[in-house]
């Protein structure tokens, strides 16, 4: 709207009206809508779309910060935040009642503004706070019903073997009497450098759920035994379990079973850098007293470098005729247990939801037969490294019109047939082919199939290339549409026409992988960048560009604004970071972006568990 001209000074009243008229004129839309109405909107957006909105005009900051300060759920995960940015998302809000938050570059002050009597759920990811931190919450936190700590870096590092973590977790078992749900996670780097004696001597008696990590299954035989002297053991009232061992034993499987009654969910997984050695391991006599647990609904059983070769196919039935009421089992590392097993647990009985095998070296396509008769509801399928699956797998899986996961990765024997079969389920939303040996023939039946992909993994699938991305994206069906998530990495024949194809059809995809990819170039990152600025905002928020060998030395200044808005993580690989006199360097990037994580360690999207050094160090 065009501005009046300022009436003169000597304009005595007529001149100030004028004045005020026209600057009355000249307020945009958002200033003539009611404060009540864009506090409303803005309280329905994200926290940092909020954040966002509130730099636009005067209007917007005051709203943005009234619907920030009542905002009851707050997801930091995104990013991290410096302690001056929560401080300010934080200070205000006396109503939050959950917050997670990415506490990379956070300290023990952070807790003046985390630790408040609203909160009721509380997750810290990536922290390595102290005695002080744990402290606060625990003395203005008492009505906290769920914990969940994902430690940075390992114990040893943070505190002393006089001063165990254990110690640290005392001062929220005092003051959270009403706790829950307990997750205590420390990272698995190295198994043959873990801290499995990292465990709780004890947990409080309220805990529902439980997840440790690691610990080991000496010192988890601990938390489980009753003591005389406790009125309110945890055994009496737990309900979840999830434990990351050194080894799983038939005598801690015993004990957990006979002492926790309530028990719905089970998780155990261990990584045994040998194969272990009886008495310490899982045999079919562990899978028997499994089956005495007939209220388990989910049950998770993983084997990480070694497997279970005491357990086979006697073991598998005693559970499944137990065990009648599972609604998700998740098997690894059983190389001994063959389709009669698995057929068993398939059959067992019809509320099976969730189905996964990994590393099941006797699995063969006859396991999967009237899969859609033995369970009606199943939605997700996860059959990894699988050598002996074939494309008849997934024909069998046609039927299962409810199915919305499937995840066939390292099974190398898909093929197109199988791809045709798959294009038909009218519920799909995540498709793993990683490692499949499909063709662009196959992208094209999918691309014209009915399936509502939003996650689709290619990656290592060797045989297709910028054709079958094209077919894919431009064919008939809905999949360039509903496509967010999209890993097309270690595939030698994906140019940069494939880029552009999903820069100018995909424009809602918000997470890509183009890791080893050789043939990509600066000119398609540029087509890229500037998707969506038509409408002022870029859905990408995560690429991963590791060893894209053919990207110049500058590469970087394609990420500078107004290129690729609203990215927030970026993995560029071990050789960017240590090269010399580029321009910009990641500081000087980092610096025009702050809300941008870039990763020079090769990590998987998004580093997920995993913590590093500041890039702008290492460089």
């Amino acid at each position: 709207m065009e501005k009046k001209p300022r009436a003169g000074a000597d304009g005595d009243e007529g001149g100030t009206r004028g004045e005020a008229s026209g600057g009355s004129e000249s307020w945009g839309l958002v200033e003539r809508l009611p404060e009540a109405l864009l506090v409303e909107v803005l309280g329905r957006l994200e926290v940092d779309d909020a954040c966002s909105a509130a730099a636009s005009c005067r209007a917007l900051h005051g709203a943005a910060s009234a619907a920030i300060s009542a905002i009851t759920t707050i997801d930091l995960s995104a990013f991290a935040p410096s302690n001056a940015i929560l401080s300010r998302i934080l200070a205000g809000n006396v109503s939050v009642r959950s917050v997670s938050v990415n506490c990379s570059l956070l300290d023990d002050s952070a807790a003046s503004v985390i630790a408040k009597g609203s909160l009721r759920e509380l997750s810290l990811l990536k922290c390595s706070f102290t005695m002080g931190f744990f402290a606060a919450i625990g003395e203005r936190c008492g009505n906290l019903r769920s914990l969940k700590l994902e430690m940075a870096v390992a114990p040893e590092v943070l505190y002393s073997r006089s001063s165990r973590f254990s110690t640290f977790l005392e001062p929220i078992y005092a003051g959270c009497g009403y706790l829950e749900t307990l997750w205590v996670k420390f990272p698995l780097l190295d198994p043959l450098t873990a801290d499995y004696e990292t465990g709780l001597p004890s947990v409080p008696g309220t805990v529902k759920e439980l997840l440790l990590q690691p610990v080991s299954h000496l010192r988890a035989k601990t938390v489980f035994t009753k003591a005389p002297s406790l009125k309110k053991h945890v055994t009496g009232s737990l309900e979840s379990l999830s434990l990351v061992l050194d080894t799983i034993t038939d005598e801690l499987v015993t004990l957990i079973t006979s002492n926790v009654h309530k028990l719905v969910e089970l998780c155990l997984e261990d990584e045994p850098v040998t194969q272990p050695t009886l008495p310490e391991d899982l045999t079919n006599i562990g899978l028997q007293a499994l089956g005495l647990c007939h209220n388990l609904r989910h049950l998770s059983l993983t084997r990480r470098y070694c497997d279970f070769r005491r357990v086979n196919d006697f073991g598998i039935l005693m559970l499944a005729d137990g065990c009648k009421q599972l609604r998700t089992i998740r098997f690894g590392g059983f190389s001994k247990v063959s389709d009669a097993g698995y057929a068993a647990l398939l059959h067992s009985g019809k509320d099976l939801k969730k189905f996964e095998v990994s590393n099941g070296l006797c699995l063969s396509d006859l396991a999967c037969l009237d899969l859609d008769k033995a369970a009606p509801n199943i939605t997700e399928v996860r059959l990894l490294n699988c050598a002996l699956l074939t494309s008849d797998t997934a024909i069998s899986l046609a039927p299962c019109t409810n199915l919305k996961v499937l995840d066939l990765s390292g099974c190398k024997s898909i093929a197109d047939s199988g791809l045709v079969s798959i294009s038909q389920l009218p519920k799909l939303t995540l498709l793993d082919l990683a490692g499949a040996d499909i063709t662009d023939a196959g992208l094209s039946a999918l691309g014209n199939g009915r399936c509502l992909i939003s996650s689709l993994c290619l990656r290592g699938c060797r045989r297709i290339g910028s054709n079958g991305i094209a077919s894919l994206l431009c064919g008939t069906g809905t999949i360039n549409k509903t496509l967010v998530s999209l890993d097309i990495g270690n595939v030698p024949r994906i140019s940069c026409r494939a880029v552009t194809v999903i820069a100018k059809n995909c424009e809602q995809i918000s997470s890509l992988c183009l890791r080893n990819c050789l043939l990509i170039t600066d000119s398609s990152l540029e087509v890229l960048g500037s998707m969506g600025r038509d409408s002022g905002k870029c859905s990408l928020k995560m690429l991963d560009l590791a060893y894209c060998s053919k990207l110049s030395r500058n590469f970087l200044r394609l990420f500078e604004p107004p290129l690729f808005r609203g990215l927030r993580w970026l993995g560029v690989g071990k050789n960017v970071v240590q090269r010399r006199g580029c321009s910009p360097t990641v500081a000087e990037l980092l610096e025009r972006k702050p809300g941008l994580i870039i990763c020079g360690n090769a990590c998987d999207m998004g580093c997920r568990n995993k913590c590093h050094p500041d890039i702008r160090f290492v460089q």
